[in-house]
């Protein structure tokens, strides 16, 4: 085993030299040459395994690396500190070697690549549980020997700056596994010795670094000789593009969302919330329709009825007349004051909710089903909302007696005759809360907008093709649409927007004007607060000179 070690690390050695040494073609004919390009990793799989690891690759091609990955785990459990096989029986030492060919379909070392291995380690494990029910043995005995074997396998490379990169790899592996078994997990007699012939899934996540950066490798000479002339190339790559930011165009404000902005009671459907008898809304709403004792006709005369009514009125109408405008809800609660039967009072206050729909149906020409109207009954929620603001008129001993009844019971008579038993409170009960108690309250119109065709075609049109790269016809869409160019001028995200794509427009087209224009309207769009515009300066900041020098470089290639 010593001899097949040497021989590996005898020839990993000498590719090592032939690959950093000049070719040794005779000096007429045509060659190639790879600068050396060492690539060292460690396989974050097997130290998330504890076992220590190092591996390494060199390029030996224009498309093709050799490498190899060596580990050590000398000590028999997880961590090495713990040598107590009392407390913890589990025993997995090993070491391994994995020499292996990668090919590159592009560049070395970035994107995909497939490759080949040759594997060997030698193991000494007992009472380890594998994952996915593999090597059972190794639960129940100790096993120690030797695995040959062989694998393909594929990954892909990703750069991480410019001199680290993350691998990730899977394949598989067949090979031969020779091995002695032994009862106890830690010494004991043989068992005998045993051969298997398996195939093993194989993964691996590999953090790599490299002393040549990916600037200077891009840049490096690709030699080719002919008899007498060698010519020498500047190969610089495309650089990869920044990752565009793009946040959705707000839309313009309905009519209901200017309402809502003044108007309380007018509200997103978004925010909707349903009405059931059990529900006790704060009093919230200053828009109430007041009723006189033990009655639900209507009287515009009555308190501020006519303003409120006036109000709702033109709110309806105003949202109805939006050509955006999808859904309208008109939400009533009606009430009653806390004297007289519950049956009856709750019969009054639906007839207060209603009176108030009819009323609004009828101005307005709203269809009755856009109507949710809910008798609460008695306004014993009311009264706690009154108390709680520390009502005129009372003292705090009345407020209080007047909660200590609240809480005692729930039962309305039964609050109601304790209320009535003292002359003083009753009497301050009925002048300063209960008129405010006779109402159609807790009014709510629910409206719901589609957005504004500008934005919508921004958010959905445009941005779709930004999405997509195709920032030609996105210039195309905004600039033949005079809307589109208002809200550029008018709004952050869409200045933003069409910035990104002008910009590219104009690297394509190499419009200087173009692109100073593309790079101010970003710049504006960040000074208004577009964080997206932030991110997006901050690309181009880095990918404007690459993208140049490259264009550069594609220039002079097709003169030469």
């Amino acid at each position: 085993m010593r001899v097949i070690l040497v021989a590996l690390l005898f020839a990993f050695s000498g590719v090592l030299g032939w690959a950093a040494s000049p070719a040794s073609a005779p000096e007429d004919a045509p060659r190639y040459r790879m600068p050396l390009d060492l690539s060292l990793r460690v396989n974050l799989v097997w130290a998330a395994a504890s076992e220590p690891n190092i591996g390494f690759e060199v390029p030996v091609g224009q498309h093709v690396t050799l490498g190899a990955n060596l580990g050590l785990k000398p000590w028999p459990r997880w961590g090495f500190w713990d040598w107590d096989d009392k407390e913890n029986d589990t025993h997995w030492r090993n070491f391994a070697v994995v020499p292996e060919v990668r090919w590159w379909p592009g560049n070395i070392y970035e994107g995909w690549f497939a490759g080949a291995d040759f594997i060997y380690t030698h193991y000494n494990v007992g009472a380890v549980s594998f994952p996915f029910g593999m090597y059972p043995d190794a639960k129940d005995y100790r096993l120690q020997g030797s695995w040959w074997a062989g694998g393909i396998f594929g990954g892909y490379s990703w750069a991480l700056g410019e001199h680290f990169r993350l691998e990730a790899e899977a394949g598989v592996a067949a090979g031969l596994a020779a091995f002695d078994r032994y009862d106890c997990k830690h010494c004991g007699t043989s068992l005998g010795e045993d051969r298997k012939v398996g195939v093993v899934p194989k993964v691996g996540v590999n953090i790599a670094w490299n002393p040549v950066s990916r600037t200077e490798r891009a840049a490096r000479l690709a030699e080719r000789t002919s008899t007498d002339v060698q010519t020498v190339v500047n190969i610089v790559s495309k650089p990869v593009a920044f990752v565009v930011h793009l946040k959705d165009v707000p839309s313009l404000p309905s009519v209901g969302d200017k309402l809502s902005g003044s108007d309380s009671w007018v509200v997103p459907v978004s925010n909707y919330r349903p009405l059931d008898y059990q529900t006790r809304p704060g009093r919230d709403s200053v828009l109430c329709v007041r009723y006189a004792l033990d009655s639900y006709e209507l009287d515009p005369s009555l308190g501020s009825n006519a303003a409120s009514l006036e109000k709702l009125v033109a709110d309806i109408r105003a949202i109805r007349n939006d050509a955006r405008n999808e859904e309208l809800l008109v939400s009533i609660v009606g009430l009653a004051s806390i004297e007289g039967p519950v049956e009856h009072n709750d019969t009054l206050s639906v007839r207060r909710a209603r009176a108030v729909a009819q009323y609004l149906e009828k101005e307005t020409g709203l269809p009755h089903r856009n109507f949710e109207v809910i008798g609460k009954g008695e306004a014993w929620d009311w009264l706690h909302a009154q108390l709680a603001a520390k009502p005129e008129g009372l003292d705090p001993e009345q407020v209080d007696k007047l909660n200590a009844i609240l809480a005692e019971t729930s039962d309305p008579d039964v609050r109601e005759r304790k209320i009535r038993s003292d002359a003083a409170l009753y009497k301050a009960v009925k002048t300063y809360l209960l008129a405010d108690q006779r109402t159609a309250g807790y009014i709510r119109v629910y409206y719901g907008d589609k957005p504004d065709p500008v934005t919508q075609k921004l958010n959905d049109e445009v941005y779709t093709l930004l999405k997509a790269k195709r920032y030609h016809e996105a210039v195309k869409v905004v600039r033949k649409d005079a809307a589109l160019m208002e809200r550029v001028r008018s709004d952050a995200e869409a200045a933003n927007a069409y910035g990104i794509a002008l910009y590219f427009t104009a690297l394509d087209n190499k419009d200087a004007a173009a692109e100073k224009e593309a790079i101010d309207l970003i710049q504006r769009a960040a000074r208004q607060g577009s964080e997206s515009a932030v991110q997006n300066l901050k690309g181009i900041e880095t990918y404007g000179p690459a993208r140049k020098e490259y264009d550069a470089w594609v220039a002079e290639s097709k003169r030469q």
